[in-house]
């Protein structure tokens, strides 16, 4: 009987960082890339995927973003796991779009029948607004006012949830035409006019699942069955057969400081002991909702302190944009609109010369994110 392999907390650490590309080893080379080692940019805040991009690409430009996510770009924004939005590469949104679909149409139509709406209702409004956008894109506002002008008995609410019944449906997109990452402009299309390389649906769900938690594993393994249940959203029901399926790929590990039998792809164990710990001095800002820090629940413990749950994470349970000190957050940071001023706030003492690291970094923040028009 062969005894669970145990990684030391370090190491664990280390690989993380260097697969999500703000290690010290080189990491994604591209948006693309970086979207599919981190299985999906979170995108709930307006900042959180510049930020993100920002931290681990050198070269990065806002504009790269706003580009990747044109019409002729490689990402396609999608709500999905958890229901919230994330960026994927369009050869991936066909999964997580799949596999999180009950989720979103579930949630959709409960709000609908409080309103004495049906799933055809839905389905006939939805059909409105595909219609609507034959002829191109569209404004939330200008979408909205041309359904209700083709309806018979207008009402916003059934007009609201129809697209949102054809977005969760994957017909239409949703695009932020804004020139600053600081505000948003919402714009509706079909799928096939804003991505034309993108395809929303995939006929076999398990299949779809399946391939979603190898990405998730790729992305965040060493991980428990809690962490996967929490960040999917899915139900124990949905990920068994998937993780049946993966079974004889994944091998169980032990983390130092972590509770249980943890999951890892077979395949990438061995990259993960390869890693060294990260330098004691390693400091690095992380955004607010960062996809490294979204991707745990039941084992936080590898990121933060217990005790200093209240300042990591706010009231509603999203984590604080921090500042990591050799892959451990030691403090929080946030941008200030009407300063237009990057604030921090530390949770330990900190040595002169990781002092003067954290300030530079939160400079360099600064200078980013300035640059933009408010």
């Amino acid at each position: 009987m062969h005894s669970t392999l145990t990684l030391p907390a370090a190491v664990e650490r280390a690989a993380i960082a260097n697969r999500h590309g703000w290690g010290p080893q080189p990491g994604p080379a591209d948006l693309t890339a970086l979207a599919t080692a981190q299985a999906g940019l979170h995108a709930a805040r307006l900042l959180t995927p510049y930020v993100t991009a920002h931290t681990r690409l050198p070269e990065f430009r806002a504009d790269d973003l706003r580009r990747a996510l044109s019409p002729h770009g490689a990402l396609i924004k999608v709500r999905c796991v958890r229901r919230t939005l994330h960026l994927w590469p369009h050869e991936h949104a066909a999964d997580v779009h799949t596999a999180t679909l009950r989720l979103r149409l579930g949630a959709t139509l409960a709000t609908a029948r409080r309103i004495g709406l049906s799933r055809k209702d839905l389905e006939r409004t939805s059909t409105q607004c595909q219609e609507a956008l034959a002829g191109g894109p569209l404004a939330y506002r200008d979408l909205q006012d041309r359904m209700l002008k083709a309806q018979s008995v207008p009402a916003v609410q059934a007009v609201r949830l129809g697209i949102k019944w054809a977005w969760e449906s994957g017909q239409i997109t949703c695009r932020n035409t804004s020139p600053s990452l600081h505000r948003e402009q919402r714009e509706f299309a079909l799928i096939e006019h804003a991505h034309s390389t993108a395809r929303l649906t995939h006929p076999d769900t398990t299949a779809a699942t399946t391939r979603l938690i190898r990405h998730y594993l790729h992305a965040y393994a060493p991980a428990s069955t809690a962490d996967l249940l929490w960040w999917t959203g899915l139900s124990q029901a949905e990920i068994t057969p998937a993780l049946a399926t993966l079974r004889p790929a994944i091998t169980s590990v032990r983390v130092e400081g972590l509770p249980g039998d943890l999951l890892t792809l077979t395949e990438d164990i061995d990259h993960i002991r390869a890693a060294l710990p990260l330098p004691a001095d390693h400091v690095r800002l992380l955004a607010f909702e960062d996809p490294s820090l979204k991707g745990y629940f039941a084992t936080r413990d590898r990121y933060r302190d217990a005790a200093l749950h209240t300042q990591v994470f706010n009231p509603i349970g999203e984590v604080r944009a921090a500042i990591t000190l050799a892959g451990r957050i030691v403090g929080t940071w946030n941008w200030e609109k009407k300063t237009r001023t990057v604030q921090h706030n530390l949770l330990t003492r900190l040595s002169r010369p990781v002092m003067r690291e954290v300030r530079l970094r939160l400079d360099h923040a600064e200078a980013f994110l300035s640059t933009e028009p408010g």
